[in-house]
């Protein structure tokens, strides 16, 4: 089995050279798969990142959840503590684009963790026992461990960084969903 950091930039490479239209493609119709999910209805304060890299579009779900009155919380990368601060936006205008090519807060409106009812996440790799491999820096790891019990965790990928099975470790924190343009799993079962 591939380690994380072979698995990390094979899937990266492969999703760094697809073509914008798929990506939009793809998008789209796992934004209709969140959208109409019971999970997306029940909850009202959602943290989501701000796509770059052709990672799955998150701006349709965020006007979407704008409109839908739900309290929208977006990250801001403190790099000198390696820590996400979720910080409330209300639309484009509290956007600003940072140093790394991604958008962010202008200005820092925090919304703790234990307020959180629903976190979409990004990642390189998932597998179908809905475990995650980021980006290597444990920032998601970080917020994740702070939310309340109740809070669900749903991830968004093209499917080709849907594979069987990837390496994982105790520490590790699984998904309860994840959703690509393809498919639906949750637990270790999956519906298309």
């Amino acid at each position: 089995m591939e380690d994380k950091k072979e698995l990390r930039k094979r899937i990266l490479n492969i999703r760094n050279n697809m073509d914008i239209e798929d990506v939009r493609k793809n998008s789209s119709a796992i934004t209709e798969k969140i959208v109409n999910s019971d999970i997306y209805r029940q909850s009202n304060v959602v943290f989501i990142y701000m796509d770059f890299k052709n990672e799955v579009m998150t701006s349709q779900l965020i006007k979407h959840m704008l409109s839908a009155k739900k309290r929208v919380a977006i990250p801001y990368t403190d790099t000198v503590n390696t820590v996400l601060i979720p910080s409330e936006i209300t639309g484009e205008a509290d956007l600003v684009l940072s140093s790394l090519g991604y958008y962010e807060p202008k200005n820092v409106l925090p919304v703790y963790p234990e307020e959180i009812d629903l976190v979409i996440v990004p990642g390189v790799v998932f597998d179908k026992s809905l475990n995650r491999i980021g980006f290597g820096k444990g920032y998601y790891d970080r917020i994740l461990n702070k939310l309340k019990p109740s809070a669900k965790k749903v991830a968004v990928a093209h499917e080709f960084q849907v594979l069987e099975s990837i390496p994982n470790e105790e520490h590790d924190i699984k998904m309860d969903m994840l959703i690509t343009e393809k498919g639906i799993w949750k637990g270790d079962t999956s519906s298309l």
